[in-house]
């Protein structure tokens, strides 16, 4: 008997209901990073690590998890960084539109969205390593090094800024993941924020149901934000 984690009804629309989401990253940064901004919006998703490291691992998994894991997932997310081999990365992505999945891509790295907190750049990096160079050059990143907990804590107050950079960025690049730099980070964030909405809607309504009054938990949580 398979588990249903989000609320939704499978038998018939149901708009009484708590979202969840599936996000499969490419590594643990991202998986820790996106935990820890789930953590703070106090958001049910099910953000885990691909079987593999490359995009089109990152998509099976994605595909193999709707299958597998029992779960109405309401969106799924892929997050993996460009590949070198440009064929197999824009393939992935063809392949996430086509199962109605969202591809949530960096080129060079994921710490592009990083750097985005503080400044905004549309020059190529060239590769992951000039990436982690320039973001070692701001301010607590001297010793960074693929760590999404303290990527989290050095950037969550700077969300807004990232968010407006990213937009610039994409814009800038005409929305071609294979352009250097290029990250839209900012949609799965965005994404995070909706279901923070929603979710907490879902709550307030069941408390009203069963006659709860709003608790100081429930304000909390209506309250999260960086």
């Amino acid at each position: 008997m398979t588990r249903k984690i989000s609320r939704r009804s499978y038998n018939k629309p149901d708009s009484f209901y708590s979202p969840i989401d599936l996000v499969v990253c490419e590594g643990e940064t991202e998986v820790d990073y996106l935990c820890e901004v789930a953590r703070i919006l106090r958001i049910h998703a099910h953000i885990c690590k691909g079987d593999g490291t490359d995009p089109k691992s990152i998509v099976n998994t994605a595909i193999r998890k709707s299958k597998e894991d029992g779960v109405k997932y309401d969106k799924i997310f892929c997050v993996f960084d460009k590949d070198n081999n440009h064929s197999a990365y824009l393939e992935a992505i063809d392949v996430c539109k086509s199962k109605n999945f969202v591809p949530i891509v960096s080129n060079p790295c994921f710490e592009l969205w990083a750097y985005l907190h503080f400044r905004l750049r549309d020059s190529g990096f060239g590769s992951p390593q000039e990436v982690l160079k320039a973001l070692k050059k701001l301010p607590n990143f001297e010793r960074y090094d693929k760590d999404g907990v303290l990527m989290f804590n050095l950037t969550h107050h700077l969300l807004d800024t990232a968010c407006k950079n990213a937009t610039i960025l994409v814009s800038k690049q005409q929305n071609n993941p294979l352009e250097d730099p290029y990250t839209n980070v900012h949609l799965l964030i965005s994404r995070f924020q909706l279901l923070k909405n929603e979710q907490n809607h879902f709550n307030t309504l069941q408390n009203k149901k069963r006659n709860v009054p709003d608790s100081s938990y429930t304000r909390l949580f209506a309250a999260a934000h960086f």
